[in-house]
């Protein structure tokens, strides 16, 4: 007689394994398909979702184990009773068990089948990639809609970055000065990293409100990274978090915190920097010593680099004012030299403080600053402008060259290396400047001057309507556009050209009501009167050596040779590096002649036609 004990498989069917394994693996695939969805949307990083997989792979034998030997019943789960003992369900009430979950089976199913076409729809109706690359771009410049569609997908350069301003977690907006020099200088270090790109501090500051994702700053500047992070400062202990994430995929490439005090600040600098260049596989620059051991002299230091860098005369006194705070702490702290040279060749542009004044100290500290640390890229690039303002020109391009070595990405080594190399070298360093540091106006500034001394007035056009894009403020940009709008017979235009920026101070509103009143002088000769009354009271007002280049294109504008023959014989004193082309630059064409501004140009000219135009430095 046949044996009544059911077959394995007739077990497993009693059990309700079967229907336990499909209901757990759709069920995971849900979860999964969810978790991918919502958790980025809380900011949890990609490991996340990795461990719910693993947790749901891990769960399956389980819940099929659990599912053989454990059954549900109207009293409560309970031990499955072998198949015809006593204990064991009635086959009636095994069956009702088994349609409750056909049941769930079916409705688990219909959400999975929803979920996936919901998907394949959102997919079938979104656009390709390479068609929403850049639409307004492409709509703005004529592009058919073919060409649209045809425009290459995101291939940013792999081995680039960008460092966005680390959060500032101290609950304190005043330490945002902390977490923001610590990032800049992290993108300095990994700027020394062969072969990687790294897109400059004062274009990647304007990308810290949290506001753009990865994919799209990634767009913006054309870089495969994005490192963010923040940093918590209290008292002497600071905690760092950071976070490599792929602009092409959104995906976390890497991340870690760690925990230590502001002493140890530079070895944690080092450690993210070691990691980001063996996630991006290239060459790290190597653990330098520490550049200083006191706390109190960095963080000083960092006050002052924040101060300079908004580049107004009274920041770069306080910046001054910071860097000796710091070198009374820490005599031997190379980077406070190397700041307060650039402090003090700020204030020789940017205020009343004269050049001969200020040029034995910008010597002074940067050579003490490379005394004491010879690979200070800063150090260099500041002793180069000494140089080239001294017209040392052999030695400025020497110092240029190396501090691009050690640091390929530094964009104000690449603006004044190009001040001293001919035409289209010259210009390639200026666009590699601006690659590097899009939002930098000196670039744009150093573009539109090439394109004056080349009478290229549409491209002297666009980098002025580029300044007062980045910097409202700058009225230089007024009087480019001025320059070059007359250049091209618009005259009505370079007078509107003045109410497109917006002075700053009482001085610089001054100086551009008297442009716009000097160039409708040139509309309405009987303005005339009025505009040298303006220029002249500007002319006794004690005014920056930049602004004073200003008031002197506009005496030029009215054809006073005397007065501008005067204040160019002083100008070229205070700012030697704004004289350097005197023989190509179109403003100075009604001197030409004058054996003042022939000796002039004999003496401060440095490039022709065939070498690279006046430029300014960066502070």
């Amino acid at each position: 007689m046949a044996s009544e004990k059911p077959g394995f498989f007739e077990e497993l069917k009693r059990r309700h394994v079967w229907r336990v394994a499909v209901t757990y693996a759709v069920a995971g695939w849900l979860i999964v398909q969810i978790a991918t969805q919502v958790f980025p949307f809380f900011g949890i990083p990609n490991w996340g979702v990795r461990l719910v997989v693993i947790l749901i792979a891990i769960g399956f034998p389980l819940a099929v184990i659990l599912a053989w030997v454990y059954e549900i019943t109207p009293e409560g789960v309970r031990r499955t009773e072998p198949a015809g003992s006593p204990a064991a369900r009635p086959e009636q009430e095994t069956r009702q068990i088994g349609r409750k979950l056909n049941s769930v089976i079916v409705a688990v199913l219909i959400v999975a089948v929803a979920l996936m076409g919901w998907r394949l729809l959102v997919l079938r109706r979104a656009p390709p990639l390479q068609a929403v690359a850049k639409p307004a771009l492409a709509i703005a410049s004529g592009a058919t809609k073919a060409s649209i569609a045809a425009a290459p997908a995101f291939n940013p350069p792999a081995a680039s970055i960008v460092v966005l301003p680390f959060k500032n977690l101290s609950g304190d907006p005043k330490q945002a000065y902390f977490s923001n020099g610590i990032t800049e200088e992290l993108t300095d270090a990994l700027g020394q990293n062969t072969g990687l790109s790294v897109i400059a501090w004062q274009t990647a500051s304007r990308f810290g409100n949290g506001q753009q994702t990865p994919e799209a700053i990634g767009k913006a500047l054309n870089v495969a990274q994005v490192l963010g992070g923040s940093i918590q400062h209290e008292g002497d202990a600071v905690r760092v978090s950071a976070e490599l994430v792929s602009t092409v995929t959104g995906r976390q490439l890497w991340s870690e915190h760690y925990d230590d005090s502001t002493q140890n600040i530079f070895a944690v600098q080092d450690k993210i920097t070691a990691a980001i260049a063996g996630a991006l596989r290239v060459k790290f620059a190597g653990l330098q010593a520490a550049p200083t051991l006191n706390p109190q002299a960095h963080e000083l230091y960092l006050k002052g680099l924040a101060a300079l860098d908004r580049q107004t005369a009274a920041d770069a006194q306080a910046a001054l004012e910071d860097f000796q705070a710091a070198l009374k702490l820490d005599p031997n702290y190379a980077d406070a030299w190397a700041g307060l040279a650039g402090a003090y060749q700020g204030l020789s542009q940017l205020s009343t403080l004269p050049l001969p004044e200020a040029q034995p100290k910008i010597r002074a500290a940067a050579g003490k600053a490379l005394a004491l640390d010879p690979h200070n890229v800063n150090a260099l690039v500041q002793l180069g402008n000494a140089d080239f303002r001294d017209n040392r020109i052999a030695q400025a391009k020497a110092e240029y060259q190396q501090a691009l070595k050690l640091d390929p990405s530094n964009a104000r080594a690449h603006l004044d290396y190009g001040n001293v190399l001919p035409l289209k070298p010259g210009l390639a360093e200026y666009q590699e400047a601006a690659r590097l540091d899009p939002d930098n106006v000196t670039a744009q500034n150093n573009l539109a001057v090439y394109a004056q001394d080349a009478g290229d007035w549409p491209a002297m056009l666009s980098a002025a309507q580029a300044m007062i894009k980045l910097s409202p403020h700058d009225i230089d940009a007024a009087f480019y556009l001025a320059f070059a709008y007359t250049g091209m017979q618009r005259g009505e235009d370079a007078v509107k050209a003045f109410e497109l920026v917006q002075p700053a101070t009482a001085l610089d509103k001054q100086l551009v009501d008297a442009g716009r009143l000097t160039y409708q002088a040139l509309l309405q000769p009987a303005l005339r009167p009025k505009a040298l009354a303006a220029l002249d009271a500007l002319r006794r007002a004690r005014i920056s050596p930049l602004s004073q280049g200003d008031l002197l294109q506009l005496y030029l504008a009215l054809g006073e040779k005397a007065t501008a023959m005067q204040m160019l014989q002083r100008l070229c004193a205070a700012i030697p590096v704004g004289c350097n082309d005197l023989a190509i630059n179109p403003i100075y064409t009604p001197l030409r002649g004058d054996p003042r501004f022939e000796k002039l140009s004999k003496r401060y000219t440095t490039v022709t036609l065939g070498a690279a135009p006046a430029a300014a430095t960066s502070p």
